[in-house]
């Protein structure tokens, strides 16, 4: 039993040790991230574009992989499913790639819906139930449709600086996740 206990122990030392050895590497990338971020913030079209650009690559790169998987496929009606959804996220990868405002607005549009829809849930589903601290998912929901209200009043401008803004706070935030890990790991 002691030899299980000495051996759990070392399991989860040994990788803090080496995680504190790298912590200034950790620092440097959330200072990066939150610096990206605050770009992110600044530059808000520009940061929208490149995002769109990189859901359509990342879309690409799904429906490659999908081909692939149809490719290697057995039943007929798999292959017949995984050659369809390939081709869609391939076609919708390729028009986001190509043509990024059009991308933004329609990504923005969808946002849009979800935040209000989604807000609207959340908030007749915590009144609802009312389960404990319900009211913070209540709030958490008027905020959502309040979000998703604005977007939508604004769209088509609110396309344009949106995602931007959005991936920009989510980089800041990333960043000083990041640098508190690293300073966390200093002192470890």
């Amino acid at each position: 039993m002691r030899q299980a206990i000495s051996e759990s122990v070392s399991d989860v030392v040994g990788p803090i040790e080496h995680a504190h050895k790298l912590w200034g590497w950790y620092l440097a990338l959330g200072v990066a991230l939150a610096a990206l971020g605050a770009y992110c913030i600044y530059a808000e079209t520009t940061a929208t574009v490149a995002s769109v650009i990189v859901i359509g690559a990342v879309l690409m790169l799904s429906g490659i992989v999908q081909l692939a998987a149809a490719v290697m496929a057995r039943g007929a009606g798999h292959v017949i499913l995984l050659l369809l959804v390939g081709a869609l996220d391939i076609i919708v990868g390729l028009v986001l790639a190509e043509h990024p405002e059009f991308g933004a607005l329609i990504i923005t549009l969808f946002l849009a819906a979800l935040l209000v829809f989604g807000g609207i849930y959340r908030f007749v589903a915590a009144l609802w139930l009312q389960f404990p601290h319900y009211g913070w998912v209540a709030f958490s929901g008027l905020v959502s449709l309040a979000l998703g209200i604005l977007l939508w009043i604004q769209w088509p401008v609110s396309a344009f600086w949106f995602i931007g803004l959005a991936v920009g706070i989510n980089l800041i935030f990333a960043g000083f996740t990041w640098s508190s890990i690293a300073l966390k790991l200093k002192n470890a």
